[in-house]
């Protein structure tokens, strides 16, 4: 429930009510629904259910399962790619303007960056103390089913998951948001006080209708966008509840609907499952056939001949190893002969099955079938994958990752848990550091280039590096390899200056060593050695002798 406690007050009635403004919206999204629910029934059922399911009822249950298990492991792999376990999904990026004002001062710039970082691991570990990877799981299965999910993070509280028929929402031609609306039916008593005041009937008694509608009621959110600003509001039964309204900048907004895949002229995104549907449909019918042709062959049904002299009584009574009188050729088995018909289904079926492992990317997709496979093999098919789904890491960055991270990140900032970086502002008047994405599209870019670098170490440079010697550039090809990872570089390498102190402490550091092994290889020879090494060693213009 997304009911703010404190609202009383004086209600507005308005001119469209939200409930009328939800169903004219819900003809569009119509078409959308049934597709992701026919989607469900051939993989997870609860992703989407039927209309009128309530809950404990019993749903359908698919003759196959590599729908539901090609589901959870797509929806694995991208939550391993879009929100990682052991580092950060964004990094917080200068820009170039500060980076040439930092880069005079090495001690700045490495300050400027330790404290990025640690901004940076509070909100990861904002982002962990949410649960937001236990909902990001619902939402991938329901974006890779039904093509579309709305996240909604309030002021406060956890990460809020609503599947297709549960919102509608308007975009205009360019996919940017224009409206959402969310609907929740809630049991009444579960309304604050004064709301409850708010709904209750005018007059002494009550209606027929108000005693039918009493138990539940419809909430509806309302996000819209105004010029750069979202804003939100509440309703109940056509009345607009006060001090509900909120504001946000259209990148903070705490409402995120997302699609898998899109059009430029609907609201709505069609669903990875949508592509694959008639290989799916195709298992599911052959399953079913196949287990039910096996069943009937597995009945096993003795045949009696009713002129013969063998009894069908006595077989059918008879107990193991008993003795009963007859003759064999009276008694045959009944044969189900569509061993053919069997084949022939099974290899369409294996054939289905192949080409939908493929698709959702499970552990035999990514190898063929072989005695020995070479490692450069399996990189080339996960990398050839990978590059499938590029358009949806893009789209998924924008939409997601993105908005989830700025959004986490103000929160943390009204609750003053960070600073307010963005409140720093450069000479052009815009923030000096920003959130930027570095897993999904960005990390399959530098994971390709830097498996292309170090394929040249192993094929080329390593076999040829004694007629390579004095003709490679050591320095530029690290550098380029540092490059394919997004390593910055400034401050890596020392400067021509550096170099020429470090070798200056490496000579002193040389030449106190000799005269320390010097001193103690004399005092081992006694003192007319040492005088004699000292001589050889003293300077022309130094004077010789003992002082008087």
């Amino acid at each position: 429930m997304t009911i703010d406690p404190a609202n009383n007050g004086v209600v507005a009635e308005e001119e469209e009510t939200v409930a009328a403004i939800y169903e004219r919206l819900s003809s569009d999204r119509q078409n959308f629904l049934d597709r992701a629910r026919e989607n469900a029934k051939l993989t997870i059922p609860s992703l989407m259910p039927p209309d009128g399911y309530t809950s404990g009822q019993r749903l359908s249950t698919p003759f196959q399962s590599i729908g539901s298990h090609g589901v959870n492991t797509l929806t694995s792999k991208l939550l391993m790619t879009i929100l990682p376990a052991n580092s950060p999904m964004f990094r917080l990026s200068v820009t170039d303007q500060v980076v040439e004002e930092l880069s005079a001062s090495t001690a700045m710039r490495s300050g400027v960056e330790k404290k990025l970082n640690e901004i940076e691991r509070s909100v990861m570990d904002e982002i962990e103390g949410l649960a937001i990877r236990a909902a990001l799981v619902e939402a991938l299965k329901q974006l890779i089913v039904s093509g579309n999910v709305l996240l909604y993070l309030p002021a406060k509280g956890n990460l809020k998951v609503f599947r297709l028929d549960r919102y509608v929402v308007q975009r205009d031609f360019e996919g940017n948001l224009l409206r959402v609306i969310i609907k929740e039916t809630i049991a009444r008593e579960a309304l604050p006080a004064s709301v409850q005041a708010l709904l209750a009937p005018k007059g002494d008694l009550p209606s027929d209708t108000d005693k039918v509608d009493e138990k539940e009621v419809d909430l509806y959110t309302v996000f819209y966008r105004d010029g750069d600003r979202i804003h939100t509001y509440q309703s109940i039964r056509g009345l607009k509840l006060p001090k509900s309204n909120g504001s946000w900048k259209h990148d903070r907004s705490p409402v995120m609907p997302l699609r898998w895949s899109y059009l430029h002229d609907e609201d709505y995104g069609r669903a990875y499952v949508d592509e694959y549907i008639g290989d799916l449909s195709g298992v599911e019918s052959l399953s079913k056939s196949i287990r039910e042709g096996t069943a009937a062959a597995a009945k096993i049904n003795p045949m009696v001949n009713p002129t013969g002299l063998t009894r069908a009584i006595d077989i059918a009574r008879a107990e193991n190893l008993e003795v009963i009188s007859g003759r064999a050729d009276d008694v045959t088995m009944l044969q189900f002969d569509k061993q053919a018909d069997f084949a022939t289904a099974n290899t369409t079926l294996q054939d289905l099955i192949g080409r939908l492992t493929h698709a959702f990317m499970m552990n035999k997709s990514v190898q063929r079938q072989a005695e020995r496979v070479t490692a450069e093999e399996i990189r080339a098919m996960v990398s050839d994958i990978d590059d499938v789904l590029g358009g949806v890491y893009s789209l998924l960055a924008q939409e997601l990752q993105l908005p989830l991270v700025s959004r986490i990140m103000d929160r943390m900032v009204r609750e003053k848990k960070i600073p307010n970086i963005e409140s720093i502002k450069g000479a052009d008047g815009k923030p000096v550091t920003k959130p930027k994405i570095v897993t999904g599209i960005e990390a399959l870019g530098r994971g390709h280039d830097f498996n292309k670098y170090m394929t040249a170490i192993n094929s080329i440079i390593l076999p040829f590096k004694e007629e390579l010697k004095g003709k490679l550039n050591i320095e530029d090809f690290v550098m380029r390899g540092l490059v394919s990872l997004s390593i910055d570089t400034d401050g890596l390498f020392l400067t021509e200056e550096q170099q020429a102190a470090e070798q200056a402490k490496v000579q002193q550091a040389q030449t106190g060593q000799a005269t320390q092994q010097m001193m103690m290889d004399a005092v081992k020879g006694g003192v007319p050695a040492f005088a004699k090494a000292a001589s050889e060693r003293m300077l022309p213009s130094e004077p010789q002798g003992t002082p008087q």
